[in-house]
C-alpha cells in the first residue's frame, strides 16, 4: 500500500514539475449545479428572476423570485432552498401569492417575506415553518389595508416597513404612511410618527446607528430630500446628509453600499444636480459615490461608467433609459468593485453586464472580457428588464451572482451562479519555473520558496480549493521559509499575487 501512494505520488510530481496554473479571475464555478428550472410565472417561456439570495452558515441558499415548480407549472411560494451545490429541497418553501419584486430579509432565526399586498409575513429560516402568533399580533394592531414593499431590521429586533398603508386601526385621524414600524413581536408601533411624502422603495445599512433611504419621494418629516435620505434607527432625520438628486425625472435608486469610509456607492438609473453648477446634469447616470455629508465624491469616476449598446450616456429628459442601468455593487475581498446590472458597455469597454473596477470605478480591463450575461442584453419584459440583481461574497472567496439571465459567457445557466476567486487557479498551465521554486516536494514541516523581491500575497489551498493560510510576504533574497506542519497530508496549491492582477502558483504535496 506504501508503495502504491508512493508511486502516485511521484507521478503527480512529475506532472507538476516546472510548470504554474494561469489565474483564470471569476470563472464559473462548475461543482454549482442548480436542479432546479427557474421559469418565469407569468411568461412561461421566458426564464424566471432571482431578486434576492442568502447564503446560510451550512452553505445551503434561501432564495426568493419570480418562478414556479418546474414539476408541476404551480407557483411554490416564491422561497425555495438550495444546498451548497446548488440541489433543490422539495421540503423547504411557504405558500404565496405571485408578485413581482419579492423579497427576503434575514435576520436569524427568521426570514421575513415581503411578496406584496397584505401578505408579509415571517417563516423559520430552517423549517420554513410561518410564525402564525407574529402574523396574528401585526394584523390584528397594523392596517386595514397596505401594500408592504420593502423591509429592514433594526439591531433591536424591531422593524422599519415601507409601502402604501392607507389606514391604521390605532389612528383616530385614520392617517395615510409610507414608512412605518413593527416592533419585534409584531405588534405595530403608534408611537412612531416618521414619514416621507411618497414611497420607500429600499432600506440600506450605513453603520450600526444610522440607515439610508431611497425611493420616490422629495421629503422626509417635511425636509426637501430628493429620492435619499439618512437616518438614526429612531427614525429622526441625520441632517448632516443632504441630497444632491433630481426628483422630477423618471429613474430610481436600486442600491447604497456604505464603505468603510463613510462614502457611500449609489447605483441605478437617476440624474443629478451638475457637481460644478449645481444646474441640472441631464445625462442618466448609473453609479456614483458620495461624500458622507452626500456630495458628489470628484475622485470616483462617476461620469464614464456603465452605457448603452452605442457606448454613450442617454436618458435626458423625462426618460429613463432601460439599456443600461447598475444593479449591484460588491466590494470583493481583494479591494476591488464587482459591478453587475444591465449594460452593453462599461468605459467603452464591452462586458456584458458584469465588470469588475478598482475602488475609484475605473475599469479592470483584463477581467470579464468575455460574453458576460449576453442575453440579459436588448430584452425588456414586463416587470423587470434582464439583469444581475444581486450578488453576495460567498464562502471560500466565492461569490454568487443572481438575476434574470441564461447565459454566461456563451453557456447556458440558472438565473444564479457561483463565480470562483479572482485569484481562482486555472486549469491552464505554462512553464515558468523561474517565477516560483518550491522545494523539498513532498515536504513534511516547512518548504522553502524562491520568489521575485517585493511585497507579495500568499495563499495556501488544498486540492478542494478550500483556503487555508494567507499571508503577506516581502523576501529579502527571493527566498522564503514557510512552516507547514499544521498541514494534513495531501495535495494543496501554492498561489503568490505578484502584482498587476498576475498570479503564479505551485502545487506541492505534503506527506507526514
Amino acid at each position: 500500500m506504501k508503495n502504491i501512494f508512493i508511486c502516485v505520488m511521484l507521478t503527480l510530481i512529475l506532472t507538476m514539475q516546472g510548470k504554474i496554473s494561469v489565474a483564470q479571475p471569476f470563472s464559473l464555478d462548475t461543482t454549482f449545479q442548480p436542479n432546479y428550472v427557474f421559469r418565469d410565472f407569468y411568461f412561461e417561456n421566458d426564464a424566471g428572476y432571482i431578486a434576492c439570495v442568502y447564503e446560510m452558515e451550512d452553505g445551503s441558499l434561501r432564495l426568493s423570485g419570480s418562478f414556479q415548480d418546474p414539476f408541476d407549472n404551480t407557483m411554490i411560494g416564491e422561497l425555495i432552498k438550495l444546498d451548497a451545490n446548488g440541489q433543490f429541497d422539495p421540503n423547504f418553501g411557504s405558500e404565496g401569492v405571485s408578485t413581482s419584486g419579492v423579497g427576503i430579509f434575514f435576520e436569524k432565526p427568521y426570514i421575513y417575506k415581503v411578496p406584496g399586498l397584505s401578505t408579509f409575513y415571517r417563516v423559520n429560516y430552517e423549517t420554513s415553518e410561518r410564525d402564525t402568533l407574529w402574523d396574528f399580533n401585526r394584523t390584528a394592531t397594523y392596517w386595514n389595508y397596505a401594500l408592504i414593499t420593502n423591509a429592514y431590521i433594526i439591531g433591536d429586533g424591531d422593524l422599519f416597513v415601507s409601502g402604501a398603508i392607507t389606514y391604521h386601526k390605532d389612528f383616530p385621524d385614520e392617517r395615510n404612511s409610507y414608512f412605518a414600524k413593527i416592533k419585534k413581536d409584531g405588534i405595530y408601533d403608534t408611537t412612531f410618527n416618521h414619514n416621507t411624502n411618497f414611497p420607500v422603495k429600499q432600506f440600506f445599512r450605513y453603520d450600526s446607528t444610522r440607515i439610508i433611504l431611497t425611493g420616490n419621494f422629495s421629503a422626509y418629516d417635511g425636509v426637501p430630500m430628493n429620492r435619499i435620505a439618512r437616518i438614526y434607527n429612531d427614525g429622526t432625520l441625520d441632517t448632516t446628509f443632504h441630497s444632491i438628486f433630481t426628483y422630477y425625472h423618471t429613474g430610481l435608486i436600486v442600491r447604497v453600499l456604505a464603505l468603510d469610509d463613510g462614502k457611500m456607492l449609489v447605483c441605478g438609473a437617476f440624474n443629478i444636480l451638475n457637481f460644478f453648477d449645481k444646474q441640472e446634469y441631464k445625462k442618466q447616470l448609473a453609479l456614483v459615490r458620495l461624500l458622507p455629508n452626500g456630495d458628489l465624491d470628484p475622485t470616483f469616476n462617476n461620469f464614464n461608467n456603465a452605457q448603452s449598446k452605442n457606448g454613450i450616456l442617454t436618458g435626458d429628459s423625462a426618460i429613463y433609459d432601460l439599456t443600461y442601468n447598475v444593479l449591484d455593487v460588491l466590494k470583493t475581498e481583494n479591494n476591488k468593485l464587482l459591478i453587475g446590472g444591465r449594460f452593453w458597455n462599461y468605459q467603452g469597454y464591452y462586458r456584458g453586464s458584469i465588470a469588475l473596477t478598482d475602488m475609484n470605478g475605473y475599469l479592470d480591463t483584463t477581467v470579464f472580457t468575455g460574453a458576460g450575461m449576453d442575453s440579459c442584453l436588448g430584452m425588456i419584459n414586463y416587470y423587470f428588464d434582464h439583469g444581475i440583481y444581486r450578488m453576495i461574497p460567498a464562502q471560500n472567496d466565492k461569490y454568487y451572482v443572481a438575476g434574470q439571465f441564461s447565459r454566461f459567457n456563451g453557456h447556458w445557466v440558472e438565473p444564479i451562479i457561483r463565480l470562483n476567486p479572482y485569484d481562482h487557479v486555472g486549469v491552464e498551465e505554462v512553464e515558468k519555473e523561474e517565477l516560483l521554486q518550491l522545494y523539498p516536494n513532498p515536504a513534511k514541516d516547512f518548504i522553502n520558496l524562491k520568489i521575485p523581491k517585493g511585497s507579495h500575497t500568499l495563499k495556501i489551498y488544498n486540492s478542494m480549493g478550500v483556503f487555508t493560510l494567507r499571508k503577506e510576504i516581502e523576501p529579502m533574497d527571493n527566498s522564503l521559509v514557510l512552516d507547514t506542519s499544521f498541514l494534513e497530508p495531501g495535495l494543496y496549491i501554492c498561489k503568490i499575487e505578484l502584482g498587476n492582477s498576475q498570479f503564479v502558483s505551485r502545487k506541492f504535496i505534503i506527506q507526514k
